[in-house]
């Protein structure tokens, strides 16, 4: 006895013309035009039926971090922002203020503090302040900075928000909210024991980033070692450039500021396309 097969009965028919145990599978069903949906949306990728290529699973893999099986130094070399190390240091010990331009994941927020560590302008006693505008991102960058250094949370990385401050008097690299550094600025106004200042995510141009690089702009009036990096994915660089420019003669060699470009990391994307 045999009953008609639906697609949603779940039913299963012999594929095999001859008996004995065979491969058995859910028939497929017809071409014609299906009822309208109702229910969840169902995706599912247009391949070319080749059997050289490579099979399905490899082209639904899921790419999170091709470099997560590396150590820490491995992954940091890899990241986009590394070749510019060098311009980026040396931009910092030619101009007072330094722009730089990348897109999301080159790295950033985690290397441009090393590479300043490295560097020594911590070695004088100072500290490095890198501002975010969430609490969340400074806990997040601080616990990874420490770890790519290999040392403890709150020693030489360390980071301040409100009613939690993880960091002492050696720290040399401080994350910290914009709002936490606005009131640092009414206890010491010159921020004198910072060699230089990152603002991070300006392009968000929240309250207290606005206010805070008007003070920092006033401040290097006074403080002519003070440094200041406004770093953004997407940011109008000619703008703050132009808000930082201390340089009033036509002398381009007299320039105060500078802008640097980073490029980015692609990753690999796949195509879905909906059932009906």
């Amino acid at each position: 006895m045999s009953s008609k097969y639906h697609p949603g009965h779940g039913q299963r028919e012999n594929r095999s013309g001859g008996g004995g145990p065979s491969r058995r599978g859910f028939a497929r069903p017809d071409d014609s035009a299906d009822a309208p949906r109702t229910g969840p949306l169902i995706l599912e990728e247009r391949t070319t039926e080749s059997t050289s290529g490579p099979p399905v699973d490899e082209q639904l893999k899921v790419f999170n971090n091709p470099y997560a099986s590396l150590n820490i130094q491995q992954q940091r070399i890899r990241l986009p922002i590394t070749k510019n190390r060098g311009h980026i240091l040396y931009m910092c010990e030619k101009y007072r203020t330094v722009i730089i331009v990348g897109e999301t994941g080159c790295g950033k927020s985690t290397q441009v503090p090393q590479f300043l560590l490295e560097a020594g302008w911590a070695a004088d006693g100072r500290q490095i302040a890198i501002t975010q505008p969430r609490r969340v991102a400074v806990v997040t960058l601080a616990t990874r900075v420490a770890e790519e250094k290999d040392c403890i949370l709150g020693h030489d990385v360390g980071y301040t928000v409100r009613f939690d401050d993880v960091s002492d008097k050696d720290t040399k690299v401080k994350f910290m909210t914009d709002g936490l550094l606005l009131r640092e600025i009414l206890a010491d106004p010159l921020l004198s024991k910072y060699s230089i200042i990152m603002i991070d995510e300006a392009h968000e141009r929240s309250c207290n980033t606005d206010i805070l690089l008007g003070l920092l702009r006033k401040i290097m009036q006074v403080r002519n070692d003070l440094r200041i990096i406004v770093s953004s994915a997407t940011l109008d660089a000619e703008l703050f450039k132009d808000f930082f420019e201390m340089n009033e003669t036509r002398n381009p060699d007299k320039d105060t500021a500078g802008i640097i470009s980073v490029e980015g990391r692609t990753h690999p994307v796949s195509i879905h396309h909906t059932k009906t």
